[in-house]
């Protein structure tokens, strides 16, 4: 799997994950180059800490975990917060309930705003979409309202469980759906827990330029 590593992003972002995981994870960071870490901005200032200021590996903070409810303005504190904490990639998560009322005008409003703070300081941003959430019809027009917002990437999912719904798993299909409905001017990041490493080859030939797992397999 080494040439996949540098795709590879470890995200630590599951309610019960340990500080010795945490580490684990840094380990594996520096000693198979992998892409890099997405976390809790709880964390960030300590990852920063751990990986110094010149490491190459990103350090992302997920802003609006795990259903973007919040105020924009609480997300904007979020981002900003985890900007001077040391984070250099921001993933923010899509108000899906807002998607789904008649105020969803605001969520292109609130992209603007974020990709307008990240950029800011030269640290790119990406939307987080909840896939299994959306119609084909609703996925595509987020799509484009992102696009159309400046941000810099789309992610599929969360990775986290969704109340009512059968526990997320891994369908190439799916993601490759996902890849081919991005334009190729932003960057895709998939989440990839449960893949093989066949799977992963052809996200990645596909064009997916992050693979996120929560462990690697």
């Amino acid at each position: 799997m080494n040439h996949l590593f540098p795709y590879i992003e470890r995200t630590l972002l599951y309610p019960n994950v340990t500080i010795n995981e945490q580490y684990d994870a840094l380990d594996e960071v520096n000693q198979l180059g992998l892409l890099g870490l997405v976390v809790a901005p709880f964390w960030v200032k300590k990852h920063r800490r751990e990986l110094g200021d010149s490491h190459p590996a990103t350090l992302t903070a997920a802003i609006g975990y795990p259903f973007g409810y919040q105020r924009t303005e609480v997300k904007q504190q979020e981002l900003e917060l985890a900007l001077a904490d040391g984070a250099n990639s921001i993933d923010v998560v899509l108000n899906t309930s807002a998607l789904l009322s008649p105020t969803s005008v605001w969520l292109k409003i609130e992209l603007v705003k974020l990709a307008a703070a990240a950029h800011a300081q030269e640290v790119p941003l990406t939307v987080v979409l909840e896939q299994a959430l959306l119609t084909d019809e609703q996925l595509l027009s987020m799509i484009k309202t992102a696009a159309d917002a400046g941000v810099d990437g789309l992610k599929n999912s969360t990775g986290m469980p969704l109340p009512g719904l059968v526990p997320p798993s891994f369908s190439l299909d799916k993601a490759l759906a996902f890849r081919a409905a991005v334009p190729r001017s932003l960057g895709v990041c998939i989440v990839a827990d449960g893949a093989s490493e066949a799977e992963l080859d052809a996200l990645v030939a596909a064009g997916v330029d992050r693979l996120a797992l929560s462990r690697l397999p």
